[in-house]
C-alpha cells in the first residue's frame, strides 16, 4: 500500500490582511469554518511563474488531472469533526493514471468563507472592541441603508465591513477582498474598509490587501492566484508541493483529511471619525493534513 502525506494551509498567508488601521490583532478559535472547494487537480510538476496566471498555468501545474470537481462547490466546515470524511469523498484517486508520479496539487477553492467565533475576542484596543463576536452578514453592513444598489453581493470584493461589539454570535461570511501583489505601488486594486456598523458613505477608507507576490512570501504554498479587481471569478488557486512524489500503483489510493482551526480568525479594531472603535475580522491560517494512501 503506498501511502502519500502532505500538508497545506487552506487559506494560508494571501488571506491574511497586510494593511491595519490599527496595529493591534488579536487571534481566536473558529468553531464554524466553512470552504466551497470547487476543483482539485494533481500535477506531475511545477514550475515557478507569473503567478496571475496560477489558476490556468498548464507550468505551474504540468499534466494537471482533476480528481473532483462541482460548479456549486462542495461546503466543507472544517472545523466540525466530521469535515475529514466530507472533504475526502470531494476527490477521486481512482481516475490517476496508472504508474504516473505526482508532485504537486492545485485546488481551486471559492473567495468566500462563512466562520462563527467560538467567543468573544478582545482587540485590547479599546473598551468599545472587546467582545467582538462574528454576526449574521446583512446588506445593511455593505451600505444599504444609504442606497440599494450597496449590498453584499455588488460589494463583496471591494468593501470590508465593520462590526460593533457585544452582537449576536452568528456565522458571518468573510471574502477576500481585491489586492495586489506585495511590493507593488498602485493604487488601483484597493478596496474600501467600513468605519460603522452600516458602512455609511462618510465613514469608509480606503485600505489595500497585498497578496504574496513569489514562493517566498508564502506559508506553505508555491504560488497563489493574486485577487485583482481585474478578476472577475468567484474562485482562487493555490498549488502546493506534496511532501513526498505519490506514484499510482494498482490498489486504488483513499484521502483522508484532518483539519485544525485554532486561533484561525484575527479580530482588529477600526476607528470611526468620531472616535469610536468598531470590530473586523479577517481569516487567519487553518491547518489542513491530507493523506493519500
Amino acid at each position: 500500500m503506498k501511502k502519500l502525506k502532505f500538508l497545506f494551509i487552506v487559506l494560508f498567508s494571501l488571506l491574511i490582511n497586510n494593511f491595519s488601521l490599527n496595529a493591534a490583532e488579536v487571534k481566536g478559535d473558529a468553531d464554524v469554518y466553512k470552504v466551497l472547494m470547487h476543483k482539485v487537480e494533481l500535477c506531475t510538476g511545477h514550475t515557478a511563474g507569473d503567478f496571475d496566471d496560477t489558476s490556468s498555468s498548464t507550468t505551474q501545474c504540468q499534466n494537471a488531472v482533476v480528481i473532483g470537481e462541482s460548479t456549486a462547490g462542495v461546503e466543507v466546515d472544517i472545523a466540525s469533526v466530521a469535515a475529514g470524511a466530507v472533504a475526502g469523498t470531494f476527490g477521486n484517486p481512482a481516475l490517476l493514471p496508472l504508474g504516473e508520479t505526482y508532485t504537486h496539487a492545485r485546488f481551486h477553492i471559492n473567495r468566500k468563507m462563512t466562520l462563527r467565533t467560538a467567543a468573544a475576542i478582545d482587540t485590547t484596543e479599546s473598551d468599545d472592541t472587546d467582545n467582538c463576536v462574528t454576526i449574521t452578514t446583512t446588506d445593511e453592513m455593505y451600505g444599504s441603508g444609504e442606497d440599494s444598489s450597496r449590498t453584499e453581493a455588488n460589494r463583496k470584493y471591494t468593501h470590508k465591513p465593520a462590526v460593533a461589539e457585544g452582537g449576536t454570535k452568528a456565522e458571518m461570511t468573510l471574502y477576500m477582498t481585491n489586492g495586489k501583489q506585495q511590493g507593488e505601488t498602485s493604487d488601483n486594486d484597493e478596496f474600501k474598509q467600513c468605519k460603522d456598523a452600516t458602512c455609511t458613505n462618510a465613514e469608509v477608507d480606503d485600505a489595500g490587501w497585498n497578496y504574496p507576490a513569489n514562493a517566498s512570501q508564502l506559508v506553505s504554498a508555491v504560488a497563489m492566484q493574486t485577487m485583482r479587481d481585474t478578476v472577475s471569478s468567484d474562485q482562487v488557486a493555490l498549488i502546493y508541493a506534496l511532501s513526498s512524489p505519490y506514484t499510482v500503483g494498482l490498489i486504488s489510493p483513499t484521502i483522508d483529511m484532518a483539519f485544525g482551526t485554532q486561533d484561525s480568525i484575527v479580530a482588529e479594531e477600526v476607528t470611526n471619525d468620531a472616535g469610536a472603535g468598531v470590530c473586523r475580522f479577517s481569516i487567519d491560517e487553518p491547518v489542513v493534513t491530507i493523506t493519500i494512501k
